[in-house]
C-alpha cells in the first residue's frame, strides 16, 4: 500500500510541538548563562563583538536540545520513506517490474549510521545552525547598536538584551533569541510605550502580538496625555518581547520539522540507490503543489516547468531558483519558508512499469 501523500506533514505535526519547546529551552539556557554586568561593561567600551563572544552564540552547543529534535524529525522522515519504498519494491517484484534481489538490498532499516543519511543530517545540521546563529547574532547587533546610539544606559541595554529575572526565576522580556526584524519590532514597541505623545502610544495598540490585558492601562495614559508608569512600561514591553520569542519558536518549529522530515526523505531515497535496491535513473520525482489559496504562485508553475519530473538528485527548475525537492535546505528562503508542497516519487522497472510511492495520482504521467 502506498504511503499517504501527506505523511511528512503528519510527522511535522507530531514532532513540531517538541521542536518548538526545544528551541525555547535552548534560548532559555542562553539567557540563563548571560551576565548583564559583563555585557554592560563591554557595551561601555563599545565592544559589541565582545558581547556576542561572551554570550556563547558561536558555540553550537547552545542549540543542542533543538538539534536533537531536528534529528528526530529527520529520522522519522527517513524511516517512513524507507518503509514506503520497501512496499513499492515488493509490489514491483510481484508485478515482475523489479528483480527479487532488490528486496534484499533494502532490507536493512534506515538510520543515521548509513553514509547517505549521515552526510545529509550533518550538512543540514551545519546549515541550520549557521542560519539560526546568523539571524540571532544580527538581532543582537541591531538591538545593541540602536540602544547605544540612543544614549541609553549600558546596563539597561544589557537587561533589554538578556531579559530580567521573573517570578519563576527565569529571564524574560529580552530580545536575545530574536531575529533582527523581530528585535526591531520590540525596540520600536518600547519606544512607543515610553512616549507621552498619545498618537505614538496609540500605535502600540495596533501591534498584533501585544498582550491585550494591558490595553486598558495604555488607553488610560493616552486619554490622560501622560506616560505609562515605568513599572507598567516594563511589564508591557516584556510581555511583547516574550510573545515574539514564542512566535519565532513556532515559526522555526513549523518550518524545520517539515524540512527535516523532507531531508530525511531524500536521504532514504539516496540510501536505496546506494545499497543497489534501486537505480537512480529509475527514481523520478514530480513536484505537486497543494492547489489552494495559500499556495504561492511560483510553486503552481513548477509542475508545468518540469512535466516529466526529475531523476533523483536532479534539481527542479522553479521561478525562484533550482530545488532538489520541496523545502530543500539549499533553496532560497522564498522557495522554502512556509512551503507545503510534496513530491510524488515514482519507481520504474522493466517493461516500462511505474509505481507511485504516495497515494495520490499524478496530474500527468510519463509514457
Amino acid at each position: 500500500m502506498p504511503l499517504p501523500h501527506d505523511y511528512l506533514d503528519r510527522i511535522a505535526a507530531r514532532l513540531g510541538p517538541g521542536m518548538r519547546e526545544a528551541f525555547l529551552r535552548s534560548v532559555e539556557g542562553l539567557r540563563a548563562g548571560a551576565d548583564p554586568e559583563r555585557i554592560a561593561a563591554l557595551l561601555e567600551a563599545g565592544d559589541i563583538d565582545g558581547v556576542i563572544e561572551v554570550l556563547g552564540l558561536r558555540d553550537p552547543a547552545w542549540l543542542n536540545r533543538f538539534r536533537v529534535a531536528v534529528a528526530e524529525a529527520f529520522v522519522a522522515g527517513g524511516k517512513e520513506t524507507h518503509g514506503g519504498l520497501a512496499q513499492v519494491i515488493a509490489d514491483a517484484i510481484a508485478e515482475d517490474a523489479l528483480p527479487a534481489a532488490a528486496e534484499n538490498r533494502i532490507a536493512v532499516a534506515f538510520g543515521v549510521r548509513n553514509l547517505p543519511a549521515e552526510r545529509a543530517l550533518r550538512d543540514y545540521d551545519l546549515s541550520l545552525i549557521r542560519e539560526i546563529d546568523d539571524n540571532t547574532v544580527e538581532g543582537i547587533r541591531v538591538a545593541l547598536t540602536r540602544g547605544m546610539e540612543a544614549g541609553r544606559n549600558p546596563r539597561q541595554v544589557a537587561l533589554d538584551l538578556c531579559g530580567r529575572i521573573g517570578a519563576d526565576g527565569l529571564r524574560e522580556g529580552g530580545i536575545l533569541g530574536l531575529t533582527a526584524i523581530q528585535a526591531g519590532h520590540v525596540e520600536n514597541a518600547r519606544t512607543e510605550l515610553s512616549s507621552t505623545d498619545p498618537a505614538t502610544l496609540r500605535r502600540f495598540l495596533g501591534r498584533e502580538l501585544r498582550d491585550r490585558r494591558y490595553d486598558p492601562a495604555v488607553l488610560r495614559a493616552i486619554n490622560a496625555g501622560t506616560a505609562l508608569p515605568d513599572a507598567v512600561q516594563e511589564k508591557v514591553g516584556n510581555a511583547y518581547a516574550n510573545a515574539f520569542l514564542q512566535y519565532r519558536a513556532e515559526m522555526v518549529a513549523r518550518t524545520e520539522a517539515l524540512r527535516a522530515a523532507s531531508v530525511g526523505q531524500e536521504a532514504a531515497l539516496l540510501n536505496a540507490v546506494a545499497t543497489g535496491a534501486l537505480e537512480a535513473g529509475n527514481v523520478r520525482s514530480f513536484w505537486i503543489d497543494t492547489d489552494d489559496s495559500r499556495t504561492r504562485p511560483a510553486h503552481r508553475e513548477i509542475h508545468s516547468m518540469n512535466p516529466d519530473g526529475r531523476v533523483l538528485g536532479e534539481p527542479f527548475d522553479t521561478p525562484l531558483g533550482p530545488m532538489r525537492y520541496p523545502r530543500d535546505p539549499a533553496g532560497t528562503a522564498e522557495n522554502v519558508i512556509g512551503c507545503r508542497c510534496w513530491r510524488q516519487v515514482r519507481i520504474g522497472g522493466t517493461g516500462n512499469k511505474w509505481l507511485d510511492m504516495l497515494d495520490e495520482p499524478l496530474p500527468s504521467r510519463p509514457q
